[in-house]
């Protein structure tokens, strides 16, 4: 039995050394990976967190719809956020690199909140189109992206989509640069 381990190219020193380093390799990319998307959020959904605080959102929102003086439900603000969406930046007629956006809709009440949960699939898809046909400006000069022409396009599109005023603001919650 010893004589197995013992021939060429069976498990030799080096080659377990090799193995290590292989799997330990493969421990840390994958812990990296895991990492990077846990702290922007794209873990949330499959690992529960967001629906113990949608539950918190639902509570509050259940409470402020029906219930309490309309000072309490002005008061009360209500926001949708959206999946990240990835969006191109130009500069000089080019694309310099992409963002990873994170957005969130402010909404006047529980019915526009609810009007714009009905449409995200299509809203979703609208962004895309508006952020790929006509990518997000950024200053030649300076490097800044263009946030508040982002934001004025973007809460444009929901109100044509949703047909109501009960959009009242755009919120970049994030911004993450990709390459």
């Amino acid at each position: 039995m010893a004589d197995y381990f013992a021939g060429p190219g069976r498990f030799s020193g080096a080659n377990v050394k090799k193995i290590i380093i292989i799997v330990v390799g493969l421990v840390v990319l994958l812990g990296g990976a895991g990492a990077g998307l846990f702290f922007m959020g794209m873990l949330d959904e499959p690992l529960g967190l967001t629906e113990h605080v949608e539950g918190e959102e639902g509570e509050s929102a259940g409470e402020g719809s029906g219930e309490g003086s309309d000072a309490e439900q002005v008061a009360e603000a209500l926001f949708v956020q959206l999946e990240p969406i990835s969006a191109p930046v130009i500069s000089k007629g080019r694309v310099e690199y992409q963002v990873l956006l994170t957005l969130s809709l402010q909404v006047s009440g529980i019915g526009a909140k609810n009007d714009v949960q009905a449409v995200l699939p299509r809203l979703r898809d609208a962004l895309h189109t508006e952020l790929f046909s006509g990518p997000i400006q950024r200053d030649e000069e300076t490097g800044v992206i263009d946030l508040t022409d982002l934001k004025k396009r973007v809460l444009s599109l929901t109100r044509n989509m949703i047909n109501s005023d009960g959009i009242e603001d755009v919120l970049v919650l994030k911004i993450f640069r990709m390459g």
